[in-house]
């Protein structure tokens, strides 16, 4: 099975270059270019003490973040370089602050791996939730460099405890130690026969906090929520757009509630199609120089805001429940806003354990949307919904004991 996942990976290193040229994808575009004459590019510092991250994308990064902030409290003299799989993650995070380099992780081949270790010398590498890059873990074993599994999470159905992923099964006993998300995932691997992993929880939980106290005041959204309920459809896709705009038109809904659609996607043609399907309600753009005291529905069309946001929401809906791919829900969390997410969330720990809390509730549709939104105006959870991230909160200090020491 190796044999093929390398070969796949050749061929791929082969084409993609042609591919990428023609095509209008520009992801695709930026992942091949970001990886062009990196080794020419990669010159470091010489550094005894040097820790690499690897993150797939910003949701990851966002979990390694309170941990590299952590190690460069305690060792300011340490050097930190983090990796990205994908374009997103390394385009919003290229000039951080912390990092001595921020790059691209090259193809997965014997060569590459090689090629890292020499350049990067770490004293110990952190990969994050799911990361299994066979070729580089096998020579990083070898070297015996320390290498961490952080907030990880596993389920019986995963392609590694399939006979055809033995391979890769293979190697998590040869972390240095796996950092597990849940008890749940603790069980799984315990029972397969691993020693080397223990619960730390999630090392968002700890973010979002920090999040959550160095948000400013914005006095635009201050403007526009005023002494109203506020809803925020946060990271929405067209789905969670289109049972709101069903749900505006129900007999029950709210007429007094202020909402801001923070969409996932702020294309400018995306933009505009929401412009078009809500203007009956009047929409109004963030960045417009508009008073926003007289509207009642505010289109989020910027990067950065949603956080500060959040401070003001009362409740948010959040967009990827119906697809599997649910967006952060521990953000608007932090700021004590209550959850309505789809009912696709399994692969979620943090959203079954905040449905079980009470904090996080299922809408199919519009009419459950409707009804759990009249729901949460008239619970006012945001204790439960602060309590619920401060209790799982701690994970940072549980893995930087470990890796520092």
């Amino acid at each position: 099975m190796h044999f093929l996942y390398f070969l796949t990976l050749k061929i791929v290193e082969c084409l993609l270059p042609a591919v990428a040229f023609f095509s209008s994808n520009k992801k695709l575009k930026a992942f091949v270019k970001g990886r062009e004459n990196l080794f020419e590019v990669l010159k470091l510092e010489q550094n005894p003490e040097r820790y690499w991250f690897h993150c797939a994308s910003l949701g990851e990064f966002e979990q390694t973040r309170p941990l590299i902030e952590a190690i460069k409290k305690q060792r300011p003299s340490c050097s930190i370089v983090i990796s990205f799989f994908s374009p997103s993650g390394y385009e919003q995070r290229k000039n951080y602050e912390l990092a001595e380099a921020v790059f691209y992780l090259p193809i997965d081949t014997p060569k590459h791996a090689k090629q890292l270790i020499a350049v990067i010398k770490p004293k110990a590498v952190v990969f994050v939730k799911y990361e299994i890059w066979y070729f580089l873990l096998k020579k990083l074993f070898e070297t015996n460099i320390p290498v961490y599994l952080i907030s990880a999470h596993f389920r019986e159905g995963q392609f590694i405890f399939k006979p055809w992923g033995k391979w890769l099964f293979q190697l998590l006993p040869r972390y240095t130690h796996i950092f597990l998300q849940n008890k749940t995932s603790f069980n799984l691997l315990k029972n397969k026969g691993l020693e080397n992993i223990s619960i730390s929880g999630d090392t968002r939980y700890d973010r979002v906090i920090q999040n959550a106290t160095m948000v400013k005041t914005n006095t635009r959204l201050e403007d526009f929520k005023q002494h109203y309920s506020l809803l925020i459809l946060g990271s929405s896709w067209p789905k969670e757009e289109a049972i709101l705009l069903e749900a505006m038109h129900h007999k029950n809904w709210p007429k007094d509630l202020k909402i801001i659609i923070a969409p996932h996607d702020i294309s400018e043609s995306h933009i505009n199609d929401i412009l078009k399907k809500f203007h009956h309600f009047n929409p109004i753009l963030y960045t417009l120089n508009i008073n926003l005291k007289n509207t009642n529905m505010l289109l989020l069309n910027t990067i950065g805001h949603l956080a500060s946001a959040y401070h003001y929401a009362d409740m948010a809906f959040i967009g990827g429940g119906f697809t599997g791919q649910l967006h952060n829900i521990l953000e608007p969390l932090a700021f004590g806003v209550p959850i309505i997410t789809g009912p696709v969330h399994h692969k979620f720990p943090e959203a079954d354990m905040a449905n079980k809390a009470g904090v996080l509730l299922e809408a199919n549709d519009a009419d459950s949307f409707v009804k759990n939104v009249l729901a949460l105006q008239n619970a006012h959870l945001k204790p439960e919904a602060q309590s619920f991230i401060k209790l799982h909160s701690g994970a940072t200090e549980l893995v930087i004991k470990t890796i520092l020491n």
